[in-house]
């Protein structure tokens, strides 16, 4: 217990921002009605920010993300061995489990913002296919921030600006979503705590992974 509480440590700067952002977040929905706060974050748009966040989410992917670990995990293998496989893919399976339980079996119905507000009131991006269901959490969101938190935890553990950096490329995955109208503050705010609790969880798998394999004596 005591050895996870001082890996999670590791990304305590990822976790600092990441928090302040849920609680800025959490602030928003007890203020003002969830549509509204949708509508006025979709208001504000351009060109390039269409072009951006249409990418950018794909950081959330469930694609892009293992690929990327995989990637990293090849290039550190000889410094790091097992060890960026084994967490970084239990992270984003973990993140990817946690959010489609909710998604699909405790909130089915809930409806995304195509599926309540008039399109016409919208600001779409070509391109972006719009879902109507299985609105409650953010799958992207939960992902991004699992993703990014083993970034921040693993590979960048005393760089605090690293970590500032790296918090902010996740806030703005969770708001690429809500950009794209794909979701609402709530399911962004919801991702963001399941990302970070992901992380929290892949590191105890990791551990007792590692201590099987260990040859006993």
């Amino acid at each position: 217990m005591i050895k996870l509480f001082k890996y999670v440590l590791k990304a305590k700067t990822f976790i600092i921002v990441s928090m302040a952002f849920i609680l800025i977040g959490l602030l928003i929905l007890f203020t003002y009605d969830k549509i509204e706060i949708h509508l006025s974050i979709n208001s504000v748009n351009s060109s390039f920010l269409d072009f951006f966040f249409k990418y950018w989410t794909y950081l959330g992917d469930g694609i892009v993300a293992p690929v990327i670990v995989l990637i990293l995990g090849l290039i550190s293998y000889q410094k790091n061995g097992w060890s960026t496989f084994i967490w970084g893919f239990s992270t984003l399976i973990t993140a990817g489990f946690l959010a489609q339980i909710l998604k699909r079996t405790v909130f089915p119905d809930a409806l995304r913002p195509i599926g309540i507000i008039d399109p016409e009131k919208l600001h779409l991006v070509n391109g972006v296919d719009l879902h109507t269901f299985h609105s409650f959490p953010s799958g992207h969101t939960a992902a991004g921030f699992a993703f990014m938190a083993f970034i921040a935890g693993f590979f960048f553990a005393k760089n605090k600006i690293a970590q500032i950096i790296i918090a902010l490329a996740a806030v703005l995955i969770g708001y690429s979503r809500m950009y794209l109208s794909q979701h609402f503050l709530e399911d962004v705010v919801t991702g963001a705590v399941l990302g970070i609790l992901s992380y929290v969880i892949a590191f105890t798998i990791k551990s007792f992974i590692e201590k099987k394999a260990l040859p006993k004596t």
